[in-house]
């Protein structure tokens, strides 16, 4: 194991293997990483029992949201590594509407099923009258390509649906040739320019785990496309999901570092977001016990403008929640779909 992770993979392997009595290294030390992260004694129990559990973390931003997650999964790491990086970890998610891998040599092909339906009229006509503002996150650009295109009279779901494949395609472009630092800021109307760059580089300094425990993977995730390490397998995914009843289009990025010792490190970035949310971004990690069983990590960080400004404690309390009840329901769906 390259000595640089090793203290990275320690606090993955802590809650589970502090209760299987398989914990390695000072006990103290252990404990006081997983209370760092917010996690209880008590807590060990309540995951091997199958509950995921949840706790806030530190958000350095106004309009950051953080907050940690545990599940345990009767399956090995290695089955989850393929999961990963395969678009069938979409299978299990009732939320995904559509989903598929994008081929960095191929965008357009792969984007080629990205569409809305004729049956969303609702969020058809709320493209149409975009004009900025946070209905929708697209740039001052994007939008001027949809509304020449509707004043050439190409509204329909299926002329609709190509200007926004465009539109992805573009994301994917600036992302792979610039990372965070390629992404147009989105147009909010009077309130001005938000920066998913600010926002996704925010969140990836305040991973201090990563940044302490494994600065080289640290520095792949936060520089990517430069500065990559070599011990990375990576995958580019679209999906369209359904977020507070809505559909909406999400590009994500995910980085996997394995090791021969069954660890497994997991960076997921959706670096673009039709609405709502603005990015957000995940380290998990993986391990399995004695058990044959697997510990899933996951630190989870996400911005939007909505949490920011007056009454932004309420909005905070909500927007936590409201992740928290989401992703939980997501995982316990993905481990009954896959652990069988």
């Amino acid at each position: 194991m390259y000595p640089c992770i090793l203290k990275f993979r320690v606090f993955l392997m802590v809650l589970l293997l502090v209760a299987s009595g398989y914990a390695y290294g000072d006990f103290e030390e252990l404990s006081g990483i997983a209370s760092g992260l917010g996690f209880k004694p008590e807590d060990e129990e309540k995951l091997l029992s199958g509950e995921v559990i949840t706790a806030n973390l530190p958000e350095t931003t106004d309009k950051m949201l953080a907050q940690s997650f545990a599940i345990y999964v009767p399956m090995y790491s290695y089955k989850i590594a393929d999961l990963v990086l395969s678009a069938r970890v979409f299978e299990g998610d009732a939320t995904v509407l559509a989903s598929g891998r994008i081929d960095p040599v191929n965008i357009a092909a792969s984007l080629a099923k990205a569409s809305f339906t004729a049956k969303e009229a609702d969020e058809l006509k709320r493209l149409k009258d975009f004009r900025g503002g946070d209905d929708f996150n697209l740039s001052s650009e994007e939008i001027a390509k949809l509304t020449a295109a509707i004043k050439t009279g190409k509204s329909s779901a299926k002329d609709l649906s190509k200007v926004y494949r465009e539109i992805l395609a573009g994301r994917m472009l600036a992302y792979l040739k610039s990372g965070i630092q390629g992404m147009a800021a989105y147009d909010r109307g009077e309130a001005g320019k938000s920066s998913v760059t600010a926002d996704l580089e925010a969140m990836t300094k305040a991973s201090t785990m990563l940044s302490e425990g494994a600065p080289g993977l640290y520095r792949s995730f936060l520089d990517y496309p430069k500065k990559q390490s070599a011990h990375i397998t990576d995958g580019f995914f679209w999906v369209k999901r359904k977020v507070q009843g809505r559909p909406t289009f999400v590009l994500e990025h995910r980085m996997l570092e394995n090791s021969p010792e069954g660890g497994l490190i997991v960076m997921r970035r959706e670096f673009f977001v039709g609405h709502t949310y603005n990015a957000a971004q995940a380290v998990s990690g993986a391990y399995t016990i004695a058990q044959k069983g697997t510990l899933v990590f996951s630190t989870l960080r996400s911005s939007s403008d909505r949490v920011a400004g007056p009454m932004s404690a309420s909005r905070h309390a909500q927007g936590r929640k409201m992740m928290a009840d989401e992703l939980v329901a997501r995982l316990k769906s993905l481990r009954k779909h896959f652990a069988k």
